[in-house]
């Protein structure tokens, strides 16, 4: 019987987790802002990031560590408050686990660390790999300081394990659900110039890698957690209106930048901008998508 320690586990990422997770052969620990209670076979125990706030008394042994905590970036405007608390979500929950993690005489033997491909470069030609540098922006500065607060656990010996995500596929969240309703007033067209490169992968994947991650210990560093096929966003733009059944305009109908700047600020960079993002590191470890397409990826969540 193995501890798991989870955080953000009330998320989108998270809740799927903690569904594929074997509660026969695991203990599962939350930390969650709401109370502490017992649910569903799992342990939620009350935590605060903002103010240090953390008791791991109660636990006898953790042996993994998955850490998905951090406020949502598309979640409001970026504001200078909102980007200061994409921020430090980020890092005051990264920071408390430590700190708690070295007060154990028996340290976990596994760190997993949410991260994201927003650290690279924008809108590059070739596709970008774990040992590329860091992009300029807002989100690459979050990033790179986010993995840095993570990589303090390898000073224990921990092996850790940070996945850069990609645009994640799910119905029950995400840039889906967020779509949905404009397909369904017939609204949806590709945004900009349609040709900014896109890196997804469908949730099934980024999960099962977290499973295999757990079991390969030879799996450790960054990792790109992206399918294998790029796509740009007028493609996106096109199979989702296949799959809900709605019209494919012509490609001189989209969302001007203009206007998609005006009404979201900075934020839209989001959507305006594209990543490049190889696979071919996770490929590396024998790991098997399910979907490495995005018309089989939109069946499936969509079927």
């Amino acid at each position: 019987m193995k501890t798991i320690l989870i955080t953000g586990g009330t998320g989108l990422v998270g809740r799927y987790l903690i569904k594929s997770l074997s509660k026969d052969s695991n203990t599962i620990y939350v930390l969650t802002r709401s109370e502490s209670r017992f649910e569903n076979n799992v342990n939620f125990i009350n935590w605060d990031p903002d103010s240090q706030r953390l008791d791991l008394s109660n636990i006898p042994a953790v042996d993994y560590i998955i850490n998905l905590a951090g406020a949502s970036i598309d979640g409001s405007r970026w504001t200078n408050s909102y980007k200061r608390k994409i921020l430090e979500s980020r890092l005051n929950s990264t920071s408390l686990l430590f700190k708690e993690i070295k007060k154990l005489k028996q340290k976990p033997s596994l760190y997993i660390g949410a991260s994201a491909t927003g650290f690279y470069k924008k809108n590059t030609k070739v596709a970008q790999v774990e040992k590329d540098y860091k992009g300029s922006d807002f989100l690459s500065d979050v990033v790179a300081k986010w993995e840095k607060e993570s990589n303090n656990f390898t000073k224990y010996g921990i092996r850790t394990v940070l996945l850069r995500i990609g645009l994640v596929l799910s119905k029950d969240g995400g840039v889906l659900k967020k779509l949905y309703p404009i397909f369904k007033l017939f609204l949806g067209v590709p945004i900009g110039s349609g040709r900014q490169t896109i890196s997804w992968i469908h949730i099934k994947d980024l999960v099962d890698f977290i499973l295999k991650s757990i079991g390969d210990n030879k799996i450790s560093g960054a990792y790109n957690l992206t399918a294998p096929e790029v796509i740009t966003n007028y493609k996106f733009t096109e199979e989702l209106a296949l799959v809900w059944k709605r019209p494919v305009f012509p490609k001189i109908f989209k969302a001007p930048s203009l206007i998609v700047k005006l009404l979201f600020g900075e934020q839209s960079s989001l959507v305006l901008n594209g990543l490049n993002v190889s696979s071919k590191k996770i490929e590396s470890t024998s790991f098997k998508f399910s979907f490495t397409n995005i018309k089989s990826a939109l069946k499936d969540i969509y079927r």
